[in-house]
């Protein structure tokens, strides 16, 4: 005669079970293998993307580390007017998850993060552009650091194009 587990051995056995998996080594502010930071820092490079094809420059400014901040407040010191034959522009989307951009001579380290958006001018063929923000925390905070256009090459040659466009050398 084979001896079948109790309901409690069961109960107990998946309860043990749970309890293995919530202790593998991930964070309660972890999901899908992003960090909590991670998120926070993608999320507030989307809104500054929104607000730049948006023409809405003070809320851009705003969400840039404090020593550019000034430069971009003096550089669009008034809001833009929309121009009624501008291109239609799609969504700002992440076009992957943040990664760790290393410091160079002009940035500190912090996360990488892609965005994506379209631009369709009037009669023209709908383009997509691919832009690289690095960003990094300050009192409690994340601030766009460096903004880059993403080449082609990046996106083709390289393992990570963040990186890639972010560590460029300025011309």
């Amino acid at each position: 005669m084979t001896a079948r587990p109790s309901r409690h051995a069961a109960l107990t056995l998946v309860l043990l079970a749970a309890l293995a998996a919530g202790c593998s080594g991930t964070t309660g502010s972890e999901k899908n293998g992003q960090s909590a930071d991670s998120s926070a820092a993608a999320d507030r490079a989307r809104s500054y993307m929104q607000a730049v094809v948006a023409d809405d420059w003070h809320t851009a400014c705003s969400r840039m580390a404090a020593a550019r901040r000034t430069a971009c407040h003096e550089r669009h010191p008034a809001p833009e007017t929309p121009e009624p034959d501008g291109p239609e522009i799609g969504p700002v989307l992440l076009d992957r998850p943040p990664v760790r951009v290393p410091a160079t001579s002009r940035h500190p380290a912090g996360w990488g993060v892609i965005t994506t958006h379209t631009v369709t001018w009037p009669g023209e063929r709908t383009r997509t552009s691919y832009t690289a923000l690095r960003m990094t925390e300050a009192d409690g905070s994340w601030w766009v650091e460096q903004r880059e256009d993403v080449s082609d090459s990046d996106l083709t040659r390289s393992a990570d194009p963040a990186a890639s466009a972010l560590g460029r050398k300025a011309a």
